[in-house]
């Protein structure tokens, strides 16, 4: 079975490559492997690490988001670099998924949008002032999926970075 994994790992290493769109190069080691994609101007894409307990893909750059999140994000607000994480694990069957997107907005504007978006889930919703500006988490647990935006006001750019998580069992 790893044998046929890596050959369709190799195939696609050498299809990718002979593209002339983005580059792939796997890394293999005892404890499983470690996957790099890069576009066709050499930017860092995707990182995957797959091992015996699941799979780990960080996304890199402005990609497309995610549209199971359940939350919706915030309008015109865009990836940053680094923008998604994704974690499933195998065996547990559990999952993350986390993005990480920014609005030229007030935290005051973004915070009050995702209060009305999520009053009927009565989510808990903590404010603080940080020394790096003001931060707002607001959470929404049903027992198996845990749901949260994390809202921190960004004083050197402007505006709101939000980190909009959800976690399943």
């Amino acid at each position: 079975m790893r044998f046929k994994a890596a050959m369709v790992a190799f195939g696609l290493v050498v299809m990718l490559m002979g593209c002339g769109e983005k580059e792939e190069k796997v890394y293999s080691g005892a404890e499983g492997q470690v996957t790099v994609t890069r576009d066709a101007e050499g930017e860092l894409g995707d990182v995957t690490v797959t091992g015996k307990d699941g799979t780990t893909t960080m996304e890199y750059g402005r990609k497309a988001l995610p549209e199971d999140l359940g939350i919706s994000l915030y309008p015109g607000a865009i990836a940053e670099e680094g923008g998604t994480l994704q974690v499933e694990g195998q065996e547990e069957g559990g999952s993350v998924l986390s993005v990480s997107v920014h609005s030229d907005d007030s935290i005051e504007k973004v915070s009050q949008y995702y209060k009305n978006e999520l009053k009927k889930d009565q989510p808990r919703i903590f404010e603080m002032a940080m020394p790096t500006g003001k931060m707002v988490t607001i959470t929404l647990d049903n027992g198996t999926t845990v749901k949260t935006v994390v809202l921190s006001e960004n004083t050197q750019k402007g505006g709101t970075d939000i980190q909009i998580s959800r976690i399943e069992e």
